[in-house]
């Protein structure tokens, strides 16, 4: 949250030159005019021009890991041919990417096609430093239908104003998952959806920690639940992170009522070595690697899950590890969601400075790119280089498919709306069919922010919001350990709203109506 939170500062000096000298035409508003764009969805273009031109195409990319593509990648070498660029893509290290972006700002060197984070993103469009793309978008009919008007592209932009098109994948991913291998061993059924109460919760955390549900032996030496299970607390009602009640928004931290129910859950559980009793400290990787090793059996995971199963199966070879998605479980009052990501964050933008001729050719990709065609060899690569396809229809990857990561733009930089981009052409059917079960699942039971992106408008959330919810967590630390009782959350609440969580509200409150 704190790395989030953190505003890049860019001085006057280094906007200026990110736009200045630019060679875009814009029009009174400060808005790119650009020609007629393409609209089909081969790429081709529209304009009249056949892309006659050459054009030498800078974009820069987060790494991370993996091998990283050559100046002659056959999926940079098919972008050249089929769009008439030269296609100069530069890669910079992930932990060093927001800092670069400055560095290259401050020379004037920022490439013409990037990703940048809300921050950067909120900083640098009122400077004028992106192209504008609310009269251009609609000129590209595929990028259009990719990309329809919501959350995701409002987010971070002032009304009426398109920056920037949003990075789109999992609205809500995590979802309570349990080991049906485990509920057998411990003589429990598979709760149903409706059956699935908090309650029932409890009741199957309980087992799991006092009885031996990995069959080792061993009474105990398993863990009931741990300290990430976010469905809990949406449960008892508690926002994620903020909620609307009687038309203004508030922050969970003075939804005092909510806590106590949700605490005097959390402490019993406690109490009761139900839940993790290093929960303070486990991070969240930490608790990953319980379920690996076959100590956790309830958990909140993505739809990654098989992979658990893998990695039990490796050290522990004689278990038959089953794992469930389930419904996220029902509150007292009814209530029950699986919390919202945070999706639109990040941006991808175009460079004010990039000529007209840039603005439509890049575009001209994106709007191939979220076609069919374009995001299967974007993903997928090449057919005849990176996989084949045989006689019979089936798909086989090549020797290449690793070394050459033809899957790495797709991946780190931009991408179709949706979360297929991990299904392969060559991923069996049950995968596929596993994969959209899931999605519906997580998605039915959607628990969002609602001021999703609002707190960057707040400049005493960027200076306070961290420290506030640290304290705040603390604080319910506490009370579930016994250190507090639960009565602690209301002077908590008071402390959160006299420290500048009133003036967080009011700024809140203030950017949602502007």
């Amino acid at each position: 949250m704190k790395k989030i939170l953190k505003a890049v500062t860019v001085s006057f000096l280094a906007l200026s030159m990110v736009i200045g000298c630019s060679s875009a035409k814009q029009d009174g508003n400060g808005t790119k005019t650009g020609p007629t764009a393409a609209t089909e969805t081969s790429g081709s273009n529209k304009t009249g021009t056949n892309n006659e031109e050459k054009l030498v195409i800078n974009i820069a990319a987060q790494y991370w890991s993996g091998p990283k593509w050559a100046e002659n990648h056959p999926t940079i070498q098919y972008l050249n041919d089929k769009f008439n660029i030269d296609l100069k893509l530069q890669f910079i290290n992930g932990p060093e990417y927001n800092e670069k972006l400055k560095v290259m700002a401050a020379s004037g060197t920022l490439p013409d096609f990037y990703r940048v984070d809300a921050p950067t993103y909120i900083d640098w469009q009122s400077e004028g430093a992106f192209v504008e793309l609310t009269g251009l978008l609609p000129k590209y009919t595929n990028l259009s239908a990719a990309y329809p008007p919501g959350e995701a592209m409002s987010v971070l932009n002032s009304e009426g104003e398109l920056y920037g098109l949003p990075e789109i994948s999992w609205t809500v991913r995590d979802t309570v998952q349990i080991r049906q291998d485990w509920l057998d061993n411990v003589g429990l059924e598979l709760p149903s959806a409706e059956e699935f109460t908090v309650d029932k919760f409890y009741e199957i955390a309980k087992a799991f920690a006092k009885q031996d549900p990995d069959k080792n032996g061993i009474n105990g030496d398993t863990i009931g639940f741990a300290g990430n299970n976010l469905a809990l607390r949406n449960a008892f009602g508690l926002a994620n992170e903020w909620a609307e009640k009687d038309g203004k928004l508030i922050p969970h931290q003075t939804q005092v009522e909510e806590y106590k129910a949700y605490l005097a859950f959390m402490k019993k559980a406690y109490d009761e070595g139900v839940l993790d009793q290093d929960f303070v400290l486990r991070k969240s990787n930490e608790i990953e690697d319980l379920t690996k090793a076959n100590k956790l059996g309830m958990f909140t995971y993505h739809n990654n899950y098989p992979n658990i199963s893998t990695e039990v199966k490796k050290t522990f070879p004689d278990a038959n590890p089953v794992i469930v998605p389930m419904a996220p479980p029902v509150g007292p009052t009814g209530l029950r969601g699986n919390t919202n990501m945070a999706f639109g964050m990040n941006k991808q933008v175009i460079n004010a400075k990039a000529s007209d001729a840039k603005v439509d050719r890049i575009l001209q990709i994106l709007d191939w790119w979220v076609t069919e065609e374009g995001t299967q060899i974007m993903k997928n690569g090449i057919e005849g280089v990176h996989y084949n396809k045989s006689a019979e229809g089936k798909y086989e990857v090549t020797d290449l498919w690793e070394p050459e990561m033809p899957r790495f733009m797709n991946s780190s930089l931009f991408k179709r709306p949706g979360t297929d981009f991990n299904l392969y052409l060559w991923t069996d059917k049950a995968e596929t069919d596993r994969h959209e079960m899931y999605t519906s699942l997580v998605e039915e039971y959607p628990w969002p922010n609602a001021a999703m992106g609002l707190e960057f408008y707040s400049e005493t959330y960027k200076a306070k919001g961290a420290d506030l919810k640290t304290k705040f967590e603390e604080a319910i630390f506490k009370i579930i350990v016994g250190a507090k009782p639960i009565e602690f959350i209301e002077q908590a609440s008071a402390d959160y709203l006299a420290g500048g969580g009133e003036q967080i509200i009011k700024e809140i409150n203030e950017a949602a109506t502007k």
